[in-house]
C-alpha cells in the first residue's frame, strides 16, 4: 500500500494540490489534498480513495484503468503499473506487440529434425549447475533450490541469464516480482494436454511462478505480462530464448531455448 500511496502524492502533487514528501504515508495533508480532487466522494474508506486516484491518475496520463470505481482489479493493476513506470522513468513503457520480437534463431526450432539432431536423446546429456541466485519451489516455497538440471548445451546460455536478471534487478527485486519461484526446468513428460514431448524433457526449458501465470492465461491475467517484467524478458530474449507469452500469449511461466 505504501507504494501505492506514493504514486498518489505524485498524482496530487502535479496537480498542485499536495507540497508534502513523497513517503507513503496517508496522513492529513495526503488526505485533505485527495478530498480537492473532483469524483472522489469524501465518505468512501481511504483505500478505495486510494485506488480511484490512481484510476483517475491513470486515465488523465492517457492509460485505460477501466471503471473510477475504487475497486481493483487487472485493469487498474495495469494501469497502475504504468504509472510507476511513467512516474520512475518520465515516459511510458513501450508497448508489447510480438510482432517487434526479433528473433535471435540462436536455438533450433522445437520438435524438428534440427532440434533432435542439436539436443539428442531426451533424458541424455543433462548437467546441474549453480544459479547464481536462490530460487523457492514454487509448490512449495518451504524449500530452495541452488542448482538447476538442464541440457549441458544451454547450461551457459542459461547461467548468463540469470546474472544479468540479478545484476539489473538485484534480489530483493527478484523476490518481490516472484521471478525466483521456480516452476521447474527438467523433467521427462508430453506437452500438457498434447501427444508431443515437452522440451523439459531435453532440460531446455524453465517455468518460473506457474501459480501467477498460469498455462491458459493471456496478458490481460499473467504477472509475467506487465511493464515491470519488460528487463526480465529483455535477458532472455538476448540469449535467443523464447516467451510462449510473448510469443502467443499464453503460458507466460514458460521459456525455452527452442524456436516455435
Amino acid at each position: 500500500m505504501k507504494e501505492k500511496i506514493k504514486v498518489v502524492q505524485q498524482l496530487l502533487a502535479e496537480k498542485g494540490l499536495y507540497n508534502g514528501a513523497i513517503d507513503g504515508d496517508f496522513g492529513p495533508k495526503t488526505l485533505a489534498a485527495m478530498d480537492k480532487v473532483a469524483g472522489i466522494p469524501q465518505n468512501l474508506p481511504q483505500v478505495r480513495k486510494i485506488t480511484m486516484m490512481i484510476q483517475l491518475g491513470a486515465r488523465e496520463k492517457g492509460f485505460n484503468s477501466g471503471a473510477i470505481d475504487g475497486m481493483w482489479g487487472p485493469q487498474t493493476q495495469f494501469a497502475y503499473e504504468e504509472l510507476v513506470y511513467l512516474q520512475k522513468f518520465g515516459r511510458a513503457s513501450d508497448p508489447w506487440r510480438p510482432e517487434d520480437i526479433n528473433p535471435m534463431n540462436r536455438w533450433p526450432r522445437q520438435n524438428s529434425a534440427a532440434f533432435h539432431e542439436f539436443y539428442g536423446l531426451r533424458t541424455k546429456n543433462l548437467v546441474t549447475m549453480p544459479v547464481p541466485y536462490e530460487m523457492k519451489i514454487a509448490w512449495d516455497m518451504r524449500y530452495r533450490a541452488r542448482k538447476i538440471t538442464c541440457h549441458k548445451k544451454v547450461a551457459e546460455s542459461l547461467y548468463l541469464v540469470l546474472e544479468n536478471v540479478l545484476k539489473i534487478y538485484g534480489e530483493n527485486e527478484i523476490d518481490r516480482l516472484a521471478l525466483n519461484r521456480f516452476g521447474g526446468c527438467f523433467n521427462n513428460r508430453l506437452m500438457r494436454g498434447g501427444t508431443q514431448w515437452s522440451t523439459h524433457s531435453w532440460g531446455v526449458a524453465l517455468d518460473f511462478d506457474p501459480a501467477r501465470n498460469q498455462l491458459k492465461w493471456g496478458r490481460n491475467q499473467a504477472a509475467f505480462a506487465h511493464p515491470v517484467y519488460n528487463d526480465w524478458w529483455r535477458c532472455w530474449e538476448e540469449e535467443g530464448w523464447v516467451s510462449l507469452g510473448r510469443r502467443r500469449n499464453y503460458d507466460w511461466m514458460h521459456v525455452q531455448a527452442a524456436e516455435i
